[in-house]
């Protein structure tokens, strides 16, 4: 992989070109109609893409944008813990039609809705057979049902490319957002190995890296370096999502069992996943608010 650490070539011209592209293989023009989603994913385990998803998910929500929170783990699920919620029903129980769609949204704010993952919770007392990835892609179809009256849609997929595959819903305002948190060779490597994945199914999907724990000229190394293998392999340009730098102040408040809104508020971490995801609202479709 030490390709991967090649300096790639600049230039907003470069990105318009690789968002063209993408626009046409979807038959959509680049403004799209649906609502900005954001599929939040890492390539290992431990590189915060939970801690990501609820930061720009409360972030958004926090500007009066409508943000359906969805956490795409059908095995712990740990959104509705960290938010401090205790969901009746998780997406899994959209499997057999247990529930439907309206029925596993749990409100958080009066602005953020929250679709909790882990193991059913309706008729759990009846063991499951282990989800197929034809009955994930299904139980998140229907999610997406919730998404019509949204300002943003944010999935936590994690660290499993079959999650993260199965929340794949191409439409025009669907990004892969690829959280790297290593500056390491291996970390990089994970990084660009999902990208690899993703696109290699779903090579209409825009792709975003977005460097955690890091800022700065060492968050531009990271993403240069994962940039450069997408384009030197794949034929692949990515951009840059942000930087989300290491926050040791919020993470010992969470510790501390503090309501998330409460210790991200004002956070450094919080401040910097503000912007990305006002960057991203700012370039896609018009709030819904007055729609």
């Amino acid at each position: 992989m030490s390709s991967l650490l090649m300096p790639p070539p600049r230039g907003t011209a470069a990105l318009s070109q690789a968002d063209a592209v993408r626009a046409a293989r979807t038959g959509t023009g680049g403004d799209g109609a649906g609502v900005p989603t954001l599929l939040v994913a890492s390539g290992r385990g431990g590189s915060g893409a939970t801690l990501i998803s609820a930061l720009l998910a409360v972030s958004a929500a926090g500007e009066g944008k409508r943000v359906l929170l969805v956490d795409a783990d059908d095995f712990v699920g740990p959104l509705a813990m960290t938010l401090g919620v205790a969901p009746r029903a998780s997406w899994a129980d959209l499997r057999g039609g247990r529930v439907t769609a309206q029925e596993i949204a749990t409100p958080v704010s009066a602005t953020l809705t929250l679709v909790a993952g882990g193991a059913p919770r309706v008729g759990a007392d009846h063991p499951a057979t282990p989800m197929t990835a034809a009955e994930r892609r299904a139980c998140m179809r229907r999610v997406s049902a919730l998404a019509d009256q949204m300002d943003l849609v944010v999935f936590d997929c994690g660290a499993r490319l079959d999650t993260v595959l199965g929340a794949v819903t191409p439409h025009a305002d669907e990004r892969l957002v690829a959280v790297s948190a290593g500056s390491d060779p291996v970390g990089l490597a994970a990084t660009y190995a999902l990208c690899k994945a993703v696109v290699q199914r779903h090579s209409a999907l825009p792709v975003d890296v977005l460097v955690n724990r890091h800022e700065g000229s060492e968050a531009t190394r990271c993403y240069d370096a994962i940039d450069a293998g997408a384009r030197q392999f794949l034929g692949l340009t990515t951009r840059l999502a942000g930087a989300i730098p290491a926050d040791s102040t919020l993470d010992a408040a969470l510790r501390a069992g503090m309501p998330f809104p409460d210790a991200a508020a004002g956070s450094p971490a919080a401040i910097a996943a503000h912007d990305v995801v006002m960057r991203v609202l700012a370039a896609r479709t018009p709030s819904r608010s007055g729609a």
